[in-house]
């Protein structure tokens, strides 16, 4: 299951939209209620000096108006008090008496995040998802929606998905991007991705950077073991194990394989021939072996130092900065 942990730092650039646009409805809703929504002054009231019917369109535009504002507000409210299941009814309300209004996406984003909130994460995805396809939407919410979705990814093991993500200069994308590369074992494509990133990360940022970038860039001079030592050792019955220090299997193998020539060469006819072939194909089970446990082996060294590296360095560590100059 995904934590429940909202990751706020990368949504920093929304604070003052968020703030702006709430700070806005709040000061056009009336502190007390407004028992004057209709002009009285509009022909329905009897000016016998109006003949038009504007005043009507003018109060029904003030009342869309505040009702539009009275349900951003009220969501939002709802939404900062952690009452994430009314919020969304609110921002709902929004969707559906405002088709068309400009912060559509932005109401999105809110019902995603309330989404997550709830750990309804496929829901959520799907709030994302809107902001994301949709052509007109402000591209700093696009771009908020798509590091969530691919967080989302991340959390749920889909890294081949975090992998294909469009190929964008965003700090957070290329880290995650990045991370999903490494722990795929593909660390030549993880540290160029990283590399990337660099710039838009303040002093603090770098020098993490710059620690998981030496670590990624040791991978491949990492204390292996060698083919060529493995396979010029193997030459000898078991040699290849005693360099990958299996001397317990590999003096096995050794004494098998002796055994067996040296009895054929005491014996004649078909058992010398039964007991050559055996120890000819005891001799290349022992390099194929060899084989087989030197991959395992230089398997594990790279897994532990991939391991070391993820618990050394956390995506966490990375998620929580802020980067406003990149729009």
């Amino acid at each position: 299951m995904l934590s429940t942990v909202i990751w706020l730092a990368p949504f920093a650039e929304l604070a003052p939209l968020l703030a702006g646009q709430a700070a806005q409805v709040i000061e056009e809703i009336p502190s007390r209620p407004d028992t004057t929504v209709l002009n009285t002054a509009s022909p329905v009231f009897g000016d016998p000096d109006t003949s038009s019917n504007a005043y009507i369109h003018e109060d029904w535009d003030y009342f869309a108006e505040r009702l539009r504002n009275e349900f951003l507000a009220l969501g939002e409210k709802k939404y900062r008090r952690g009452d994430y299941k009314s919020a969304v009814v609110d921002y709902y309300n929004f969707l559906y008496h405002f088709p068309d209004d400009e912060l559509l996406p932005l109401v999105h984003y809110r019902i995603g995040r309330s989404y997550e909130r709830l750990q309804e994460f496929g829901l959520a995805a799907e709030q994302y998802r809107i902001v994301r396809d949709e052509s007109n939407a402000d591209p700093r919410v696009k771009v908020v929606c798509l590091r969530q979705l691919a967080r989302m990814d991340y959390e749920t093991g889909d890294y081949q998905a975090v992998r294909s993500l469009p190929d964008i200069d965003d700090p957070y994308l290329l880290v995650l991007r990045g991370f999903a590369s490494l722990t795929l074992e593909d660390w030549e494509q993880a540290g160029p991705l990283i590399r990337r990133a660099y710039g838009y990360y303040p002093a603090r940022g770098q020098v993490l950077l710059d620690s998981l970038l030496t670590e990624i860039d040791r991978i491949p001079d990492l204390d292996y073991y060698r083919t060529w030592k493995r396979s010029t050792l193997g030459l000898l019955p078991g040699g290849g194990l005693f360099y990958l220090r299996q001397s317990g299997e590999g003096l096995g193998y050794a004494a098998s394989v002796g055994t067996l020539g040296l009895s054929a060469l005491w014996a004649e006819g078909w058992f010398r021939y039964l007991l050559g072939t055996s120890a000819g194909g005891l001799y290349v089970w022992s390099f194929r072996a060899a084989s087989r446990e030197m991959e395992a082996a230089n398997q594990d060294r790279l897994d532990r130092h991939l391991a070391a590296i993820r618990q050394t360095f956390h995506l966490d560590m990375f998620w929580s900065f802020a980067h406003p100059a990149i729009y």
